[in-house]
């Protein structure tokens, strides 16, 4: 098993993660870790941000007062 060290926040301070045995089978890819101290289990995800941007033809020009 690939092992990794890690912040454990029960344990309070640097210890080895491990991939425990995964049922969808990630192999080393599995995003769980174990700590090998306490037990306690973490997850690991890419964060996946998405931005919508207005385009510069689809603005909305500000309405203009007028003079009566």
């Amino acid at each position: 098993m690939e092992e990794r060290e890690m912040q454990c926040v029960i344990c309070q301070r640097e210890m080895p993660f491990e991939i425990p045995p995964c049922e969808d089978d990630h192999g080393v890819d599995c995003p769980e870790l174990v700590c090998t101290g306490c037990g306690a289990a973490i997850v690991l995800q890419p964060i996946t941000m998405r931005v919508w941007r207005r385009t510069p033809g689809n603005r909305v020009a500000p309405i203009q007062r007028r003079a009566a």
